[in-house]
């Protein structure tokens, strides 16, 4: 078999040395047809064709070559991959889409796997524990033929076959796995078993294969299917494994072509990951980080409820606002948060803030008659905190950082975010 060729980038950093093909060209135009977004730029230089990557992390795999993309944030210290992808994991796990025990990451960092590896070890490590404390089974309608009177007894049916005069066609209720829950954690299974790469992670994925065979294996599962799954105290358990399954159903691309040269991508947008992050941690601590005046206010996610456009055209509201957080009191707005995951220039008296995004944040502040804008960014490893007040009318617009590269499962650096926030906060409202 040939040898797997890895490389590892950074978000918008170049690859070097690496004359990509326009195969690989073509693949990657694949991969980003079925993700909808854009992954990779090409360039030249040197006189080679060189790949930039985007604000997708995670791992692609173009026939033998593996490209894994990892946050700008880390991008400086030997330890970066470590670090990076201990807080992605507590990211996704703060923002409810992953179960990580802690006791399981010592284990997975000195492995040295690849982003899309570690979460198919969590997926099944966790899944193998569950299923052996026991599958979750409820009761399901079936219909089928027997010698005997099981339930209820379908006439309609039987009258189409009279031929099976010593059968009876019955409906009646069975208490299986075989359910829909089941049956989207299957398909996970079998797909993960063919993308794994790593021998432990299909030698239990094998093992679930076995576990799992009382299941239908459908021929197809997507994302939404996971939204007709009701979530209650009998497979609450199962939550996050279904969290887990989505993200894997989301970023499911595996294509094959002629001479069978294998592209595969998973990928995660940093924009929307920092984004939940942000809000989940804020609206987890409101207490400790909005001031007195704010504590009472409701927090609306993506302006719920409170959803504001900026014209009318024929009586249609055209060029909707929808601000990542909007804190209402009764009919009022004191203050508008938004996330950009994006980097701050030191030195700059606007910090880099693009022209573009203060338009919008201005657009927010006058429509929804708010005073106060606060615009959080990511800082880098080894910038230091940075923080901006720009003066509008009748308000102000106040762009800064905060620091998610320290290790967020301790509790000594989540009281620093919750410290920094409140100062936010706070300096935004003049207190």
């Amino acid at each position: 078999m040939p040898k797997i060729v890895e490389l590892s980038l950074f978000e918008y950093e170049l690859s070097n040395g690496f004359n990509w093909t326009d195969r690989d060209q073509e693949a990657i135009a694949k991969l980003e047809k079925i993700v909808g977004d854009r992954l990779f730029s090409f360039e030249f230089h040197n006189g080679k064709r060189e790949i930039r990557a985007k604000q997708y992390v995670g791992v692609f795999r173009l026939g033998q070559r593996k490209v894994e993309v990892l946050p700008k944030m880390y991008r400086f210290p030997e330890s970066a991959k470590q670090e990076a992808v201990r807080n992605l994991l507590y990211m996704l796990e703060y923002t409810n889409q992953l179960n990580v025990k802690q006791y399981s990451l010592a284990s997975l960092y000195q492995q040295n796997l690849d982003w899309f590896e570690i979460l198919t070890k969590l997926f099944a490590t966790n899944l193998l524990e569950e299923w052996q404390r026991g599958a979750f089974r409820n009761y399901q309608s079936m219909s089928d033929t027997l010698p005997v009177l099981k339930g209820t007894w379908n006439l309609t049916e039987q009258l189409r076959r009279p031929e099976r005069k010593h059968l009876f066609a019955v409906i009646f209720d069975e208490f299986t796995a075989d359910n829909q829950l089941n049956r989207v954690l299957r398909y996970v299974v079998e797909r993960l078993y063919q993308l794994t790469r790593n021998f432990h992670n299909r030698q239990m994925l094998h093992e679930l294969q076995q576990w799992m065979e009382e299941v239908t294996l459908l021929p197809r599962v997507n994302a939404e299917d996971l939204r007709l799954i009701p979530i209650t105290r009998l497979n609450q358990r199962f939550e996050p494994l279904l969290n887990l399954a989505r993200l894997f159903l989301e970023n499911e691309s595996l294509q094959l072509s002629s001479g069978n040269f294998q592209t595969f991508a998973f990928a995660l947008d940093m924009n929307k990951l920092f984004e939940e992050f942000v809000i989940s941690f804020i609206d987890r601590h409101r207490h400790e980080i909005l001031p007195n005046h704010l504590q009472n206010c409701e927090l609306l996610p993506q302006s719920q409820h409170e959803t504001k456009y900026l014209a009318t055209t024929e009586g249609q509201d055209v060029f909707q606002l929808k601000p990542d957080l909007v804190m209402r009191q009764k009919s009022s707005f004191p203050l508008i948060m938004d996330t950009k995951y994006k980097r701050l220039k030191e030195g700059d008296h606007k910090l880099g803030v693009s022209q573009a995004d203060f338009y919008q944040m201005y657009a927010y502040a006058q429509r929804y008659k708010c005073p106060n804008v606060l615009l959080i960014y990511p800082q880098v490893v080894g910038m230091s905190e940075l923080k901006a007040k720009f003066e509008i009318e009748r308000g102000t617009i106040t762009a800064a950082t905060i620091d998610l590269c320290g290790d967020l499962s301790k509790q000594s650096e989540r009281d620093k975010l919750v410290e920094r926030l409140r100062g936010l906060f706070a300096d935004s409202q003049g207190v």
